[in-house]
């Protein structure tokens, strides 16, 4: 393992690395199937593109972005990340993309979101973790209902996707019930 920032059984999250941006991440922000649930993501992206990202979220303090690495082939497979950090309130967004496709079954993104959750939580002492979905993605609902976050309110038909308009499902899980359910003392 390469630097790792937080271990799992399959994965380990990491800081990205240039060999990252010089590797397939770029090309999994221009597939139709790997972009269809992120909501804006309609624009090709090249690698030149991955590089100014990848430079503004290594400066960033608002934005945790971790690559997530299969542990057994050690081979960068997705990025899970917390962005929108707000320090003075304690609250972020969480957001994960599986770019290589055989990794897209199984226990990989439920592995990353849960090392990301135990990030948030214990490490940057947050109290919410905002996420929301497409309300046709089935896969990121029941990933949502697996952490148990709760559902706080839809933004009526705003995405577009497969020939028609879908709520965006607003939903949140708060530090001390995420606590309670992993045995930890909540305070």
């Amino acid at each position: 393992m390469y630097n790792p920032y937080v271990v799992g059984k399959r994965v380990y999250l990491r800081h990205p690395t240039p060999t990252d941006v010089e590797g397939r991440w770029h090309e999994w922000m221009s597939d139709e199937e790997t972009t269809r649930w992120l909501g804006a993501q309609y624009w090709p992206n090249c690698v030149e593109s991955q590089r100014e990202y990848y430079a503004d979220q290594v400066r960033s303090r608002s934005r945790l972005v971790l690559a997530i690495v299969d542990i057994k082939a050690d081979r960068h497979i997705g990025v899970v990340s917390l962005s929108g950090i707000d320090w003075v309130h304690g609250f972020a967004d969480i957001a994960i993309v599986i770019g290589e496709k055989e990794f897209r079954t199984g226990p990989y993104a439920t592995e990353a979101i849960s090392l990301m959750l135990r990030t948030a939580f214990l490490r940057l002492n947050l109290r919410i973790v905002r996420g929301g979905y497409v309300a046709c993605n089935e896969a990121t609902q029941m990933i949502m209902a697996v952490f148990r976050f709760r559902e706080v309110g839809r933004y009526k038909q705003l995405y577009w996707c497969d020939g028609a308009y879908h709520d965006d499902v607003l939903c949140m899980l708060e530090r001390d019930d995420w606590m309670r359910r992993n045995g930890l003392k909540a305070g």
